[in-house]
């Protein structure tokens, strides 16, 4: 006997076809409303997530100005008193300047009394 290969027929690219349970109208009705309750909910929470985020920037907003508001006043202080500090220095340098006048008046008076008591 000679041996002979079958051939079989093979269809390639052919899908089988699933068969699937048709779903009731009933039941599709509930599915949906279940999916659209929980799209509520999931909604509600990222709007309460929204404006706790806005009341947060809202604070933060706020906080800025006072910062800011304070960041000027300490300025206008700090250049108060660099003024006020330049103004004192005038007066020290002046009143040093009249201290060693001072000193040198009463260099020559006392040189002035030693002449005398020498005579």
């Amino acid at each position: 006997m000679v041996n002979k290969k079958k051939r079989v027929n093979k269809k390639r690219g052919v899908k089988k076809r699933r068969i699937t349970k048709r779903r009731k109208p009933k039941e599709n009705k509930v599915l949906l409303t279940e999916a659209l309750r929980d799209l509520t909910k999931e909604i509600n929470v990222l709007k309460r997530d929204r404006s706790k985020l806005n009341r947060q920037i809202s604070n933060i907003d706020k906080s800025m100005v006072g910062a800011q508001e304070k960041e000027a006043k300490l300025r206008d202080t700090i250049s108060r008193l660099v003024a006020r500090e330049s103004n004192l220095n005038k007066r020290k340098s002046s009143t040093q300047s009249k201290i060693l006048k001072l000193k040198e008046k009463l260099a020559k008076v006392s040189k002035i009394k030693q002449d005398i008591r020498e005579i």
